[in-house]
């Protein structure tokens, strides 16, 4: 994993050493307290998770849905003053299925803290199969 030697890319590896073990509680410790965070699709999972007690509620019924089966390999974090980006593949399974799939996650840092969080798959279609 190649990380950036930036404030905003140490918080990107910060959040995802914490959510890549299950500790959402600790990830959410780096959010903004009116974040938001954009999941895309048609799922349950998709739409705009704003506020804190939203972004945990989604984070909390992803493993809850995959009973705790998701696996990230960080592949590079980079960073601007503003703006944070993370290069992520990623291991869902629920039910006998797996989703295996690179994703890129953007962030937009405020006050050394997450605002925004886009999140983009590779296969947009596989993502809200594997969900539905």
């Amino acid at each position: 994993m190649k990380v950036v030697d930036h404030p905003n890319a140490k918080l990107m590896e910060a959040v995802y050493a914490a959510f890549t073990v299950g500790d959402v509680q600790k990830a959410a410790s780096y959010w903004t307290k009116d974040c938001v965070h954009y999941y895309p699709g048609t799922s349950e999972l998709s739409g705009a998770h704003e506020g804190i007690e939203s972004a945990l509620a989604f984070a909390g019924r992803m493993f809850e849905i995959c009973q705790g089966r998701i696996t990230m390999e960080i592949h590079e974090i980079g960073a601007s003053d503003s703006f944070a980006f993370a290069t992520v593949f990623t291991r869902y399974e629920r039910e006998g299925k797996s989703l295996e799939m690179p994703f890129v996650n953007v962030a937009r840092i405020q006050d050394g803290l997450i605002a925004e969080f886009w999140t983009y798959p590779e296969d947009q279609y596989a993502v809200d199969q594997f969900w539905a």
